[in-house]
C-alpha cells in the first residue's frame, strides 16, 4: 500500500504538490496497557495510514523517554524508530524526526545487506525529511538510493518505484528544474495507473502534482479537470478527511482566485482548513498554508482585518515550527506585503519583500526560481510607487537570473 503525506513546498503561490510515503511496515496489533517499543511503532502506524497524525502524537510521548535505553539492535527496533520518526515529520517536526530515521538506518546497516528493501525504507524517510527542510542535495541522494534498491528488487514498474520518481519531481520542481519534473510527474502516473488502477489515492495525489505544475506553467485548460479529477477520487476512497484531500482543494481554491472567481474559492479554503486544524493540530506548518491562502481571499475581497489577523497567525506558526528564515516563512511574509500594498502601508511592503528575498537567497541559492519571483514582486511594487529606477534594477537581476538558469 503506498500511503500518502502532505509535502511542506509552495511555490510560486499555487498551493502545495503531495509526496508519497510508501513504506509502513506494520498495522496496529498492540492490544495491551504495557507497551513494548516495538508495539508502539506498530500501533502508531495504523494512525499516520489514516492520516490522524494527532492521535499518534501521545504514543511516540510516552515512548521518546526510553528510546536512549540501550538494548540489543534488532529490525523490529529499527522499524520502530522508522515509524515513529515518520508521526514527528507528519506533526512538522522534522529535527526530532531527523535523529529517529537516523537510529533506524545506523542498525539497518549493520543487518542487512545492501540492497534489502527495509534499508531503502530507511533512505526513503530520510530523503523526505532533507527535503522538507529544505535540504535538497541530501533529499535528492536518499531518494536515488531508494530508487536504485527498489528497482533492483521490486522491477521498474512497481508503485513504490512510481512514488518515489513522484518525490523526485517534487524535488525537481523545488529546485526549478520543471522540464526533468514533468518527465518524472508523467512516468509515475502511467505506473501508478497500471498497478493500482485508475481510482486510487495514488493516483489522485499524481493529478494533484500535474495540476500544479500546469498551474505554474500557465496552462490553464488542464489544470481544474486535473484537480477535480484528484477530488472524485478521493472521495470515492473516503479520503475526505485526509491531508492530501485538504491540499487539492486548497489548490483548487488557488486557481478559482486567480481566475477571480471568489464565490468558488471560499468554501474549498474554509474546508481544507477545517480539515487540516482537525487532523494536523493548530501549530503544523502545512495549517498555515490555508491561512494564508483565507488570508489572500479576504485581501481579494478587501476584508483587510480578518486578512491580517490570518496572516500574523500563518507566520507565527512557520516561524516557530520551521526557524525564522525558512523560504516557508518567506511566502508567509509575500502574503503579509501583499496585504498592506492593498492598504497602502508601502513602507512595511519594502521591508517584507526584502526580507523574503533575502530568505529565499540565503536558503534556496541565488539563482533559484523563486528568488526570481521576489525580485519580479519588488519590480512590481517600485513599479507602482513611481520608482522606476529600482524597478528597472529588479527586473534587470531577475533577467539576468533566467538567462543563467536556460543556459548552464
Amino acid at each position: 500500500m503506498i500511503n500518502q503525506i502532505s509535502c511542506r513546498k509552495n511555490l510560486w503561490g499555487v498551493g502545495l504538490g503531495v509526496l508519497l510515503t510508501p513504506f509502513m511496515a506494520f498495522l496496529a496489533s498492540a492490544n495491551s496497557d504495557s507497551f513494548t517499543i516495538e508495539e508502539l511503532g506498530q500501533q502508531a502506524t495504523a494512525y499516520i495510514d489514516a492520516g490522524q497524525y494527532l492521535k499518534a502524537l501521545p504514543d511516540v510521548r510516552d515512548f521518546e523517554p526510553r528510546v536512549t535505553v540501550p538494548g540489543e539492535d534488532s529490525l523490529d527496533l529499527a522499524a520502530s524508530f522508522n515509524e515513529l520518526g515518520e508521526i514527528q515529520r507528519n506533526l512538522g517536526n522534522y529535527d526530532t524526526a531527523q535523529p529517529f530515521f537516523e537510529k533506524s538506518l545506523d542498525i539497518k546497516k549493520k543487518l542487512l545487506g545492501p540492497d534489502d528493501l527495509q534499508l531503502a525504507a530507511s533512505f526513503n524517510s530520510l530523503a523526505l525529511v532533507h527535503y522538507h527542510k529544505g535540504e535538497y542535495g541530501l533529499g535528492k541522494k536518499y531518494f536515488y538510493k531508494t530508487l536504485n534498491i527498489l528497482k533492483k528488487s521490486l522491477g521498474p514498474l512497481h508503485p513504490h518505484v512510481a512514488a518515489v520518481i513522484n518525490n523526485l519531481a517534487r524535488l525537481y520542481e523545488a529546485t526549478g528544474a520543471f522540464p526533468q519534473a514533468k518527465s518524472l510527474y508523467e512516468q509515475s502516473l502511467e505506473i501508478l495507473q497500471s498497478a493500482l488502477g485508475p481510482d486510487h489515492p495514488s493516483v489522485a495525489a499524481s493529478l494533484n502534482n500535474q495540476g500544479l505544475l500546469y498551474h505554474q506553467f500557465g496552462d490553464y485548460v488542464k489544470v481544474e479537470p486535473l484537480y477535480k479529477k484528484a477530488l472524485a477520487i478521493y472521495e470515492k476512497a473516503s479520503y475526505t478527511n485526509h491531508p492530501n484531500f485538504a491540499d487539492t482543494l486548497n489548490n483548487l481554491a488557488d486557481y478559482y482566485l486567480g481566475m477571480g472567481d471568489y464565490e468558488k474559492a471560499k468554501p474549498l479554503r474554509t474546508r481544507s482548513l477545517e480539515i487540516r486544524e482537525d487532523i494536523l493540530g493548530p501549530g503544523h506548518p502545512d495549517l498555515a498554508r490555508s491561512l494564508d491562502g483565507l488570508a489572500k481571499f479576504y485581501t481579494a475581497i478587501g476584508q483587510y482585518v480578518r486578512a491580517e489577523t490570518l496572516v500574523l497567525r500563518s507566520l507565527k506558526i512557520r516561524e516557530e515550527a520551521l526557524g525564522a528564515n525558512h523560504p516557508e516563512v518567506a511566502n508567509s511574509l509575500e502574503t503579509m506585503a501583499s496585504l498592506y500594498k492593498e492598504i497602502g502601508n508601502y513602507e512595511k511592503v519594502d521591508l517584507l519583500l526584502h526580507r523574503s528575498l533575502e530568505i529565499r537567497q540565503k536558503f534556496l541559492g541565488g539563482t533559484h526560481p523563486d528568488v526570481v519571483k521576489s525580485l519580479h514582486k519588488l519590480a512590481e511594487f517600485y513599479e507602482d510607487a513611481g520608482d522606476q529606477q529600482r524597478a528597472k534594477t529588479m527586473h534587470y537581476s531577475a533577467v539576468k537570473i533566467m538567462e543563467k538558469n536556460s543556459n548552464p
